[in-house]
């Protein structure tokens, strides 16, 4: 999740109530603001911005972030193909020697 805070500082989030929430809804808002306050997200101010930026942002922080979940499920597959051929491959556990 990438917050886009328009016209907004993290900082100024607030919940108002209107009434039309129970309070058990307005309570879980209000914790989940709190944490977007310190996400790090894309700033836009619309009187100085252009939205085509905010979305070529957002769309660069999100190729980014699919290279590195990509990158992760490559070492994982590493990682599992050379366990599974050491496990497959017979060789005796390396055995324990403690120096006393």
């Amino acid at each position: 999740m990438i917050p886009i805070f328009c016209d907004v500082k993290p900082s100024q989030l607030r919940v108002v109530d209107d009434g039309s929430m129970t309070a058990e809804e307005v309570e879980r808002f209000s914790i989940a603001l709190e944490e977007a306050k310190y996400t790090v997200g894309l700033a836009f101010d619309s009187q100085k911005g252009n939205w085509s930026d905010v979305v070529k942002n957002a769309a660069d922080i999100v190729i980014e972030s699919l290279i590195e979940v990509e990158k992760d499920e490559e070492r994982k597959l590493q990682q599992n193909n050379y366990l599974s051929f050491l496990k497959s491959s017979n060789l005796p556990a390396p055995k324990y020697n403690p120096r006393i």
